[in-house]
């Protein structure tokens, strides 16, 4: 594969799971029940990670193609 390739990969993988972590802070907003709340924002966290986790391995990836 490409290494342009993967890291267009990667940037949209990124976007995705920002994506799906304002669709989660979002839901939890506009939601009045406690317990679909609390997933929410638990699932909010988790996408969050995931976001956090793929910024790091793009910015490996990155410098060890340089």
């Amino acid at each position: 594969m490409e290494l342009e390739t993967l890291f267009n990969i990667f940037k949209v993988a990124i976007d995705k799971e920002h994506e799906a972590y304002e669709f989660y802070q979002n839901a939890a907003a506009n939601t009045s029940n406690i317990d679909a709340k609390k997933l929410f924002e638990e699932f909010a966290r988790v996408e969050l990670h995931h976001e956090k986790r793929l910024k790091e391995k793009y910015a490996e990836l990155r410098r060890a193609a340089s």
